[in-house]
């Protein structure tokens, strides 16, 4: 298996948001130390649910940072972008990463940010697929071209860098949907699933895909989907539950909140479908993360990222539980 970590970087009440970024970007370079393969950061606007708006900044920071974990997006939200300096900033960072860059896509579910922006949510879909033709057209094209789209329209242009994987890093698009697992086969894109979704959803999701690339004539690659969980690693399952039971549910309590309008006519879909966090979060011993692991692993899960940066956890808490899963249970699954 390999894993990774899922940096969001929330922002507690009491804490000062310096802090908060210097600490998560010590973490990431951390988990290289200690042997984990990527490091993906997500990209949330107007709340201290993730402070991670320029979440290719930082990743530009764990470029220099870094020598050979993988950087992705988990994701970058299309919609919120200019498509054209997007493709320029993402291509630099697989420069300075010398071809490290992971490129995780989406078109964002929370009604705040689309709100807070501007765009219509309505619209969302299909600014993906506007924007996503046009960075892929930028990094693939070798004369300057002209779009006439309904969300952007540019004449001549030719965008640099180029990024250094070739035609252009791998893509990774977020999804559990049967179309968005076809649009993966079709493309040959990763999948990255839904986060807080149960075991049974999550089978069912890879069920689906395994079927849309066996209707493809290809085969089931398991590097090619990956997972994001929350993580505590702790000597005991009790030790885990009674520190990050309640800081987690008030995360969970938050997503809720940000993916409505606030006259609730506007409710978008989350990444999580259970309030059993016992079948979604890894909180335990070094025994229950195996179990937990095993337990995907036979149902094709063998790529897990870890949300381990959860709002009320201090520093040095984080670093230990990365640090026991390091020793204990990576060993496990060499």
């Amino acid at each position: 298996m390999k894993f990774g970590l899922f940096h969001t970087v929330q922002w507690p009440e009491g804490t000062e948001a310096r802090d908060r970024i210097h600490e998560s970007l010590t973490q990431a370079v951390h988990a290289e130390r200690i042997g984990f393969d990527s490091v993906w950061l997500t990209e949330h606007h107007f709340a201290r649910h993730g402070i991670t708006g320029d979440n290719l900044g930082l990743l530009a920071h764990l470029a220099a940072s870094t020598e050979r974990i993988r950087l992705g997006t988990a994701v970058s939200v299309l919609p919120f972008h200019n498509p054209l300096r997007l493709a320029e900033s993402a291509a630099t960072i697989d420069i300075l990463s010398n071809g490290r860059f992971d490129f995780g896509i989406g078109r964002g579910y929370q009604w705040t940010e689309y709100h807070g922006f501007g765009v219509d949510i309505a619209q969302g879909a299909e600014m993906f697929d506007e924007s996503l033709e046009l960075i892929t057209r930028t990094w693939t094209s070798k004369e300057p071209f002209q779009h006439r789209g309904k969300h952007w329209q540019f004449d001549d242009v030719q965008v640099f860098p180029r990024p250094l994987q070739q035609p252009h890093p791998p893509i990774w698009l977020a999804t559990g949907s049967p179309d968005g697992l076809r649009r993966c086969v079709a493309n040959d894109w990763g999948v990255m699933l839904p986060q807080g979704t149960s075991f049974a959803s999550i089978e069912a999701i890879v069920q689906n895909y395994r079927a849309a690339l066996a209707e493809a004539g290809k085969t089931y690659d398991p590097m090619k989907v990956v997972l994001a969980r929350a993580i505590y690693c702790a000597k005991d399952d009790q030790t885990a539950w009674d520190l990050v039971d309640p800081i987690y549910r008030r995360f969970r309590e938050n997503v809720s909140r940000l993916t409505s309008s606030p006259e609730a006519l506007v409710a978008t879909p989350t990444p999580f479908d259970t309030s059993d966090l016992r079948d979604t979060a890894m909180f335990g011993s070094p025994d229950t993360c195996e179990a937990m692991l095993r337990r995907l692993e036979s149902i094709g899960v063998e790529y897990v990222i870890f949300f381990d940066h959860i709002g009320g956890l201090k520093h040095q808490q984080i670093i230990d539980s990365l640090d026991l899963f390091a020793a204990e249970v990576a060993p496990r699954f060499a």
